[in-house]
């Protein structure tokens, strides 16, 4: 899975897709490490200690989140983008409280028990002893009759625009607020182009945030974008651009971003600029392909979805190929203001 790399022996991951066991270790430890790999899959053991603690830790993470404007929005967000999609939802206090360590059992246990499995393996390791133990340890369990997720449960729908920004509220600090704003895009594999363009599309709108929000306007508060484009849900998408900042500046915010996509929609930027938002992505993309983290992650699904290697081969010729016009044409067709999702995070005391 692509969220699994650590210097631990084991751990689970869950992603959108897929549960994940996975870890780091040497490569004279790397038999070990499958066999243990393996244990944990063939006899997860189902220990209630750790689950006790986790739930007890609900009350304090709870807490925490609520005392900040980006904890709100992290706990709160992700269903809001989902269309209220509950997979999305982050577990209310009652719902940990009444947490059951069979019920974790029952989501968990039969992908462990009958999920078809892929095994990546990254890092200073020859092919041969990848396939060796590999075959010694997963390839050894008998054959499973789990197959692919239903089409219905790859359905996923981006928010209706708001005609007033959602609003949600904090615990903490009453100079503490926080603006969002998305727009819905689309998936990455069914066009893999253009999510390039909508990548340098979002480094765009990040540097001319940064110029107007931080420089222009003087507020001390950087601006942050962020784009995604799933692999895992057909059509899914957004590009969004946000801040955390007292409150009486967020109006100024969502004006200056509406300006700026209307002008990146009206005209094309310089070949500078696009140089400007490339060659960070670019040495991004480089510099962590020296890294065993970057290829988990890239080359995970790799097995049912070849698309996914032509991806990583195309990464950086891909964007280097983004040109002013393809930038123009993705806003054009995704920065429209009657589209756009908002929402801000205030201290509770204004509601």
């Amino acid at each position: 899975s692509s969220d699994v790399c650590s210097s631990d022996l084991a751990r689970l991951g869950v992603g959108d897709d897929a549960f994940s066991l996975g870890g780091g270790t040497r490569p004279q430890d790397f038999q070990l490490q499958m066999q243990v790999l393996a244990a944990y899959l063939t006899d997860p053991a189902w220990r209630p200690q750790p689950f006790e603690r986790m739930r007890s830790y609900g009350v304090t993470l709870h807490d925490q989140l609520a005392s900040t404007p980006g904890g709100v929005f992290g706990r709160d967000g992700d269903k809001l983008l989902h269309s209220g999609d509950p997979r999305w939802a982050f577990p209310t206090l009652a719902e940990i409280q009444a947490g059951k360590l069979e019920d974790v059992k029952s989501i968990v246990g039969g992908a462990l028990a009958n999920g078809p499995i892929e095994v990546v393996v990254v890092g200073d390791i020859d092919v041969d002893t990848a396939i060796a133990q590999t075959a010694a340890t997963f390839g050894a369990l008998p054959p499973r009759k789990g197959g692919e997720a239903p089409d219905a449960a790859r359905q996923v729908k981006f928010p209706a625009p708001t005609a007033e920004a959602v609003r949600l509220t904090h615990r903490g600090r009453p100079d503490q607020a926080m603006g969002f704003v998305a727009w819905p895009t689309t998936d990455f594999p069914s066009d893999p182009q253009r999510a390039r363009e909508l990548r340098m599309l979002e480094r765009v709108l990040q540097l001319r945030l940064i110029d107007e929000v931080r420089e222009k306007e003087a507020v001390t508060y950087s601006p942050s974008t962020d784009l995604d484009t799933s692999w895992e849900f057909p059509g899914y998408g957004y590009l969004a651009a946000s801040i955390e900042a007292p409150q009486d500046k967020l109006p100024g915010f969502f004006t200056t971003v509406d300006g700026i996509a209307a002008d990146l929609a009206a005209t094309p930027v310089t070949a500078d600029e696009l140089e400007r938002a490339k060659k960070p992505r670019i040495e991004q993309i480089r510099k962590a392909q020296a890294t065993n983290e970057y290829w988990l992650g890239q080359l995970g699904g790799a097995q049912t979805d070849p698309r996914r290697l032509d991806a990583v081969r195309q990464a950086v010729s891909g964007l280097e190929k983004v040109t002013p016009a393809d930038v123009q044409r993705a806003a054009k067709t995704y920065l429209k203001k009657d589209k756009a999702w908002r929402a801000v995070v205030v201290p509770e005391k204004t509601q």
